[in-house]
């Protein structure tokens, strides 16, 4: 039996067994799939451990994306742009690095199937919270896309300013990249940006404090949330407005179609991985 699994820090809420031991069954592999929820001062002894064969592939999230990158021995072109990975191979003794994050955002974000936003950035104006690694998957899929300005903030403006210089340093694009750090310019930003992304964890509690003044949103804003969890105030509040507002559901089940492929060399079962993590969120 092959081995897989998510490699992340307090994941237990994760739908990812879920969707890929579903896959599995469906398909008839003799595969599983678990959760490594590993502190971060066990994190590089367990992914030295991969190269052992015991696991065949990893998909790896918070707070490991970039960290990853550094111990992993190939990685494809997207990958190496980003410097952020979310999957993991072992291929002829290689931890092979790839990012499916990007491909599930662009998805999730044009596509036109129930749960997607159907809209395109291309010429738009987008404001962004949120610099890790999902962050960087996302600004590289718009300015690929044509964007025509991103805004991002976070927690840690020097984590920002960074991700914003890096990807000017590799863009091919004519994307303008800004950094906002005080709040009293998120309301400039946000009532004339076409769309507003939440690439942080803020909103999985629903203690967690509101991440701008809804006041400013409008009724044609988008709104791209990537908690799945559950539906956030920020998406409740933009709906309410009437304003096209998704969660990162099918950002999840999209990216991790892909890596489904990766691993086994098939073609995914993507309702079947649906229905499973639709099953497991309604209990």
């Amino acid at each position: 039996m092959k081995t897989y699994g998510l490699l992340g820090k307090n994941i237990s809420y994760s739908l990812s067994p879920d969707m890929h031991n579903a896959a599995f069954r469906a398909l008839g592999l003799d595969s599983e799939y678990k959760l490594f929820d590993i502190p971060e001062e066990k994190f590089e002894n367990f992914f030295g451990s991969l190269k052992t064969g015991d696991v065949a592939g990893c998909n790896i999230t918070i707070p490991y994306k970039e960290k990853a990158f550094r111990f992993i021995d190939k990685y494809d072109d997207l990958a190496g742009d980003i410097e952020a990975i979310n999957t993991v191979a072992l291929k002829s003794g290689n931890l092979c690095g790839y990012n499916t994050d990007c491909q599930g955002f662009i998805e999730s974000l044009t596509g036109k199937n129930e749960g997607d936003l159907n809209f395109s950035p291309e010429g738009k104006d987008v404001f962004m919270f949120g610099a890790g690694g999902a962050a960087k998957a996302i600004i590289y899929a718009l300015v690929g896309l044509g964007t025509k300005k991103i805004a991002i903030t976070d927690i840690d403006i020097g984590k920002a300013e960074n991700l914003a210089g890096s990807i000017v340093e590799k863009q091919h694009g004519d994307t303008l990249l800004t950094v906002v750090q005080d709040e009293k310019q998120f309301s400039e930003f946000i009532s004339k940006a076409d769309l507003v992304i939440n690439a942080t964890p803020s909103g999985v509690k629903k203690t967690d404090e509101p991440l701008f003044d809804y006041r400013y949103m409008h009724e044609k804003l988008h709104v791209f949330d990537l908690v799945y969890a559950r539906d956030t105030a920020l998406i409740k509040e933009a709906r309410t407005l009437n304003a096209k507002a998704i969660n990162g559901l099918n950002m999840l089940l999209y990216q991790a179609a892909a890596a489904f492929g990766i691993w086994t060399g098939r073609k995914a079962p993507i309702e079947v991985m649906k229905k499973a993590m639709l099953e497991r969120i309604r209990g």
